[in-house]
């Protein structure tokens, strides 16, 4: 009988522990992978897509809310750009709503980003209403610095916009 409880013991230790970790991630980094959306909005909101660049690798795969596949950083960079000085986002105004991180190695992040957007128009010039997304950010850590290497932007449907209130 007390092998009984000593292996029932010994059991719910280990499920107890299993899946977590005792790992500690810097404060460093998580400290930076915490500016990576603050920067995000303010390069946006000053319409520096320039600035924005040196957010992302250089082999980035960026999908935007249209469901467009950016390949690169120029090519993510040049989409941005002519986007801000033309007539869809060059008077909108971002809004980081909430940020979730969550380390899947050291060198190895998921941040998921909640945003708002108001002031972009359609390609005609239409005002658009101002609405909500989601961008999931996978982002890595090379000498030092954080960087996003993917990225999916998604808009929030108007009746998920009003539940999760």
């Amino acid at each position: 009988m007390k092998s009984i409880y000593c292996l029932i013991f010994l059991f719910s230790c280990f499920t107890l522990s299993f899946g977590q970790t005792s790992k500690k991630y810097s404060n460093i980094d998580q400290g930076k992978l915490q500016d990576l959306p603050v920067k995000w909005q303010h390069y946006w909101n000053v319409h520096d897509m320039d600035s924005m660049g040196t957010m992302l690798q250089n082999n980035v795969d960026f999908v935007n809310v249209a469901g467009i596949w950016l390949k690169g950083k120029s090519e993510t960079v040049l989409d941005h750009r002519q986007k801000h000085l033309g007539v869809v986002f060059k008077n909108s105004i971002w809004t980081t709503d909430s940020v979730d991180t969550k380390f899947i190695k050291a060198d190895l992040a998921v941040i998921h980003l909640s945003w708002g957007l108001s002031g972009d128009n359609d390609p005609d010039g239409t005002p658009r209403k101002p609405r909500h997304g989601i961008f999931t950010w996978l982002v890595i850590k090379e000498n030092n610095n954080w960087k996003i290497l993917i990225s999916q932007n998604t808009n929030k449907r108007e009746q998920n916009i009003q539940s999760s209130k």
